[in-house]
């Protein structure tokens, strides 16, 4: 047998043995509008899933064959609920393959290596429902990845999209291999409020900034922030937006948090406004006010003692004057008589 026939024998098997692999032997792979997924398309496919607790390598399917312009896209989905006893459709699509080129023929070799990645798109929470991308619950999930082998896509040209439920795709569970869970640490995944999210794995570098220690005891890693940066920090920030803060009154500075307290002795009254403080002393007010008298009316009574004092000083400097001249006359008559 030349090279030839050897090339056309597996080609053929390739295009035309009736198998179900990777499929489960039970699968009738049949889409919802009754097209049957060729078995020269699919070959072989290997899938990484990460540890997820209750995860069951036994509920993953081809949930759809999506044809584009001039390629095939493979979706892979997984099923929340035990489809071999609820018939409920309840999961998610958990990965999809890279472009698979429509023209993809045999050519010597038995398959083609297409990379599948996870779909990082996180649903709506809508219990009971199927849904596109994996759920925060099985956030793990995310990491999934692997290679699907593509035989031919020469049985597929006549078919478009396919949508499949579980027991028509359901996948063999050799070929899905869950990552067990480790003690140690994975990775590192960073969240702030200035828009970072990253995950750092595998060999990272800590390096401190300004104001941050590091001490490192027994197998323990402490960060330490210096209390003076933060205060140096602090002020800064007011200086730029609110100018210089004050920092001591007649030499007297504030307590641990900033702040200097002002108290009223005796008489004096403090009291807080909108945007500062009052000192007032009521002790100084005039003493008639207890009495309802107001300052207006206190004066207009002085104005008027004033001017009857007036009017009774000229009454007695002009009896005064009329009693000397009657003293003055008398003392002439009686001169006159003698």
């Amino acid at each position: 047998m030349n090279d030839y026939s050897v090339t056309w024998t597996l080609e053929w098997l390739n295009s035309n043995m009736h198998r179900n692999y990777p499929l489960a032997d039970s699968a009738v792979p049949r889409a919802e509008d009754e097209q049957y997924l060729p078995s020269s398309f699919l070959t072989d496919l290997q899938l990484v899933v990460p540890y997820v607790e209750g995860v069951d390598p036994s509920r993953f399917f081809i949930s759809s064959v999506v044809r584009n312009v001039d390629s095939f896209q493979v979706t892979i989905g997984y099923m929340t609920v035990d489809p071999t006893v609820d018939d409920t459709i309840a999961g998610f699509d958990c990965a999809v393959s890279a472009s698979i080129p429509m023209n993809m023929e045999y050519t010597g070799q038995l398959a083609h290596g297409i990379e599948v990645t996870a779909i990082t798109t996180v649903p709506a929470d809508v219990s009971g429902y199927y849904k596109y991308g994996i759920p925060s619950q099985y956030a793990a999930m995310r990491g999934i990845r692997g290679t699907l082998y593509i035989g031919s896509c020469r049985d597929m040209q006549g078919i478009g999209a396919m949508q499949f439920t579980w027991k028509n795709t359901a996948i063999i569970p050799t070929c899905i291999y869950v990552e067990q869970p480790k003690s140690e640490l994975q990775s590192i995944r960073v969240v702030d409020d200035y828009g970072t999210d990253a995950t750092f794995a595998e060999d990272l570098t800590l390096r401190a900034s300004e104001g941050i220690k590091f001490d490192y005891d027994n197998g323990v890693l402490t960060f330490t922030i210096s209390d003076t940066y933060i205060q140096n920090k602090i002020t800064a920030f007011m200086q730029e937006h609110f100018g210089s803060a004050v920092t001591s009154i007649n030499g007297k500075f504030p307590d641990a948090v900033g702040n200097f307290t002002i108290t009223g002795l005796d008489c004096t009254q403090i009291a807080q406004t909108e945007h500062g403080i009052t000192i007032s002393n009521p002790c100084a007010k005039p003493c008639c006010d207890q009495d309802g008298q107001n300052t207006a009316q206190i004066l207009a009574t002085l104005e008027q003692i004033d001017a009857e004092k007036t009017v009774l000083n000229n009454y007695y400097t002009d009896l005064a004057t009329k009693i000397n001249s009657m003293q003055s006359r008398l003392a002439s008559l009686i001169a006159s008589r003698r």
